[in-house]
């Protein structure tokens, strides 16, 4: 934008003119500084003052090219031409006026004259406080929040429970090789944080919705656990399997590779259920039982008959597909599968095997309450607080507490398992 502000003639002294001919001159690429000049001495000549783009052209087109300007005019560009006419005003004391007398302040200083100035909190007032509070919670919601939000469905009775999106997806695009339509089941896991007791996977096919079915961690109450439990359990159709691992495989092989290995065998379980009564495999999960071994839920003869298809063999596994809770597949899986971080709140499917492995590992932290009561397992679940670490300050390491996990790991033992130094 231009504009041309300059004293009247009356004026004799040397006066600095600041003249913006951008616009103006742009039918002129290569005469712009004899355009500036000439606009300068038009200006000063007649009295008069050139304010827009509009107007300096209409004065090239009035009076032409004139003479070079006279002796105390002085054409610069924006920035250098308002410095010097700062330095100008500061030490001679004048400032630059229009015809009138009246002083004529620079392009930046007219822009603020008429605007309220802005009054910023203070850096610790209640206002700026909130507002950082309010920034900081809207940023950690958008990295947190899911690829896609889990809309809560109406499950049978009324109730809401979780959607199956990723399993209505899966069965209206696959099909298995004979046709029919894709079997999804859910996969999670119980157990992976606690000091002492094992981990806990489980698998589950559960075709008929149910009210509450959500991600375990966020039902709060045991009690309602255990119902949801048993409403899974006795649903028509359904097929889990849970795979207990326990502590010393845990410190054998890591509890990473040791919730991937019972997820793999709790989903070989639900495709290929193992007869009744063999040796590694029980129906009720018990702390009489050492190492590790599968459960597996009661299904008939008829449904047993014609799911219990070998997935080694390569015949059956391509109708089933797995959604794993979680960031990785476990190798060596049966079928195909996936994993949907936090998929526990977002598919039904995986929101029922976590039920299913959340109560069976906590029925077992009671019985083994029972077996080793100084330690109070039923209450903490072998989780790390307060009274369970000093249990064992007090006690020692149990049988079932895991020696490779902080702070058991910097502890030596003796034959009784008591500390002797940590």
């Amino acid at each position: 934008s231009g504009a041309l502000i300059a004293a009247g003639a009356a004026s004799r002294s040397p006066v600095h003119v600041h003249v913006f001919l951008k616009s103006a001159c742009r039918a002129y690429p290569k005469q712009d500084a004899r355009r500036s000049s000439s606009l300068a001495g038009f200006a000063l000549s007649s009295g008069k003052t050139i304010a827009s783009p509009v107007d300096g052209a209409r004065a090239i087109r009035t009076v032409g090219i004139l003479s070079p300007p006279p002796t105390g005019i002085m054409v610069a560009t924006r920035r250098s031409a308002r410095l010097r006419q700062l330095r100008s005003a500061s030490t001679s004391g004048e400032t630059s006026s229009d015809g009138g007398g009246r002083p004529v302040a620079s392009g930046r200083s007219r822009k603020r004259a008429g605007r309220p100035k802005a009054v910023r909190p203070k850096k610790n007032s209640d206002a700026a406080v909130a507002k950082r509070k309010r920034a900081s919670r809207a940023a950690s919601s958008a990295k947190t929040k899911p690829a896609e939000e889990a809309v809560p469905k109406v499950g049978e009775g009324g109730g809401v429970c979780l959607p199956r999106t990723r399993e209505t997806s899966l069965r209206s695009k696959h099909y298995s090789g004979d046709g029919s339509a894709m079997i999804v089941m859910g996969v999670d896991e119980a157990g992976r944080g606690p000091l002492a007791g094992p981990v806990v996977a489980a698998a589950a096919i559960v075709p008929l919705d149910i009210p509450g079915v959500t991600d375990s961690k966020k039902i709060t109450s045991e009690d309602a656990r255990e119902e949801l439990y048993e409403k899974i359990v006795a649903s028509p159709g359904v097929r889990w399997a849970a795979a207990i691992i326990d502590a010393p495989t845990i410190d054998e092989i890591n509890i990473l590779q040791a919730t991937l290995r019972g997820m793999r065998l709790a989903a070989e379980a639900v495709i290929c259920p193992p007869p009744m009564g063999e040796d590694d495999k029980a129906v009720i999960a018990s702390a009489e039982r050492k190492g590790c071994y599968v459960v597996c839920g009661h299904i008939g003869k008829d449904a047993k008959a014609a799911i219990c298809s070998s997935p080694r063999d390569g015949d059956g596994s391509d109708r089933y597909y797995a959604l794993v809770d979680g960031n990785r597949v476990p190798p060596d899986m049966p079928c195909d599968a996936e994993a949907i971080v936090k998929g526990d709140s977002r598919e039904f499917a995986i929101g029922a095997a976590s039920i299913i492995a959340k109560v069976t590992r906590d029925r077992l932290m009671r019985q083994y309450d029972e077996r080793y009561p100084e330690f109070e397992l039923g209450r903490h679940k072998g989780y790390p607080t307060a009274a369970h670490m000093a249990a064992v300050w007090r006690h020692g390491a149990s049988p079932i507490h895991r020696r490779t996990f902080a702070p058991l790991k910097h502890m030596t033992f003796d034959k009784k398992r008591r500390i002797i130094s940590d």
